[in-house]
């Protein structure tokens, strides 16, 4: 009965760890992904913008911004903004969108002369 328990009790801490190890790489490999894709450009207009507030026992603290972006060929982007990006952007004013993947790094409005 005792082997049966032990034989039991290391299956599933293989298992525990190997969904751990899958876990790990995964992030990793989707890191790696994001940071490799080169950075774009794009005529966008920001349309929209959201907060969301993470559960209160996720490791993030403070809210998340979101603005969402319609670029020049109707597709919509979804990006999250430092809390001074989101509070600076302006909706319906036409810019350069400068994107890397799913990560903003900046949005110039055009200046009107």
């Amino acid at each position: 009965m005792g082997s049966i328990f032990s034989f039991v009790a290391m299956i599933i801490f293989f298992v525990i760890l190997a969904v751990f190890i899958v876990t790990m790489v995964r992030g990793g490999a989707e890191s790696y992904h994001r940071s490799t894709v080169p950075p774009a450009n794009a005529q966008a207009k920001a349309t929209s913008k959201r907060t969301e507030t993470p559960p209160a026992e996720s490791k993030i603290k403070g809210d998340l911004h979101y603005v969402t972006f319609t670029i020049d060929d109707g597709k919509e982007i979804e990006l999250l903004v430092s809390p001074n990006e989101y509070e600076n952007v302006v909706f319906d004013v036409d810019g350069e969108l400068y994107y890397q993947g799913t990560r903003f790094l900046s949005f110039e409005p055009k200046k009107i002369l």
